[in-house]
């Protein structure tokens, strides 16, 4: 082609038509520029493919993350929630009537089993680290996707500061009214699995008493229920939050 356009130049100039000769070089040149134009289009078309293939690629990665995330998060409310009945049943006890002490130790059992939600953020970790992030492009997502760390930061405050109280004020007061071994004996959790059970030991009902009575064990479950509750309502704000960024990833998921 090339060969060609310069052969009509050269007869061109041999025949001593000039005129023509530039019209039709300026043809020539507008033809290599829309040329150049064209290959420029489609170029760019073709990285905007490349890059919405990626940005498809990053949202359904997210849309896996933040499922597994809502899995978990219900699961790990769920042991809260029956934590916080647990203690509430416990702050209401009438020791005055009778009662099993079965009832006690199962009680007891749930205040001990409470969970601490570890989000998945591999994804969304790497997507921040690689710059990847920009290349979505609803704004809105990419402004919520910022916020899920700091969405984290309030829960995992408060669920140190639970920990925290558990181990140092918790165990300590029970044990010496009640055996734990005859707590552990009531759990029943699909995470919570042990080869060998050990087996529930009598103690006399008085321990049951005093531990109901006991004003220390009441402040003690107070406090306990107050700490449990921060988690659990912080629990709350980031399913919404889960279950809303995946319901806007969904929307831009290309079906």
């Amino acid at each position: 082609m090339i060969k060609l356009f310069r052969n009509i130049r050269q007869n061109l100039l041999n025949e001593g038509k000039t005129s023509k000769y530039f019209k039709y070089a300026i043809g020539e040149i507008v033809l290599v520029v829309i040329g150049i134009l064209i290959a420029l289009q489609i170029n760019n078309w073709n990285e905007k493919q490349k890059e919405q293939g990626k940005e498809q690629q990053i949202l359904i990665s997210l849309r896996e993350e933040f499922k597994q995330n809502i899995k978990e998060l219900e699961f790990d409310h769920d042991v809260n929630l029956s934590c916080i009945n647990a203690i509430v049943m416990l702050l209401n006890f009438d020791e005055t009537k009778s009662f099993e002490t079965k009832t006690i130790d199962s009680l007891i059992g749930k205040i001990f089993n409470f969970a601490t939600f570890d989000a998945r953020q591999g994804v969304m970790n790497d997507i921040i680290s690689s710059g990847n992030l920009e290349l979505i492009k609803d704004s809105n997502l990419r402004y919520v996707l910022n916020q899920w760390t700091g969405e984290l930061d309030d829960y995992e405050d408060d669920a140190v500061i639970r920990r925290e109280y558990w181990i140092n004020n918790v165990p300590p007061i029970l044990y010496k009214f009640l055996p734990l071994r005859n707590a552990d004996a009531t759990m029943d959790r699909e995470d919570y699995k042990r080869d060998i059970l050990i087996p529930r030991i009598q103690v006399p009902k008085s321990n049951y008493d005093e531990f109901l009575s006991s004003l220390q064990v009441d402040n003690m479950l107070f406090d306990y229920y107050m700490n449990q509750s921060f988690v659990t309502t912080n629990e709350e704000l980031i399913m919404t939050f889960l279950k809303e960024t995946l319901e806007l990833i969904e929307n831009n998921i290309k079906q």
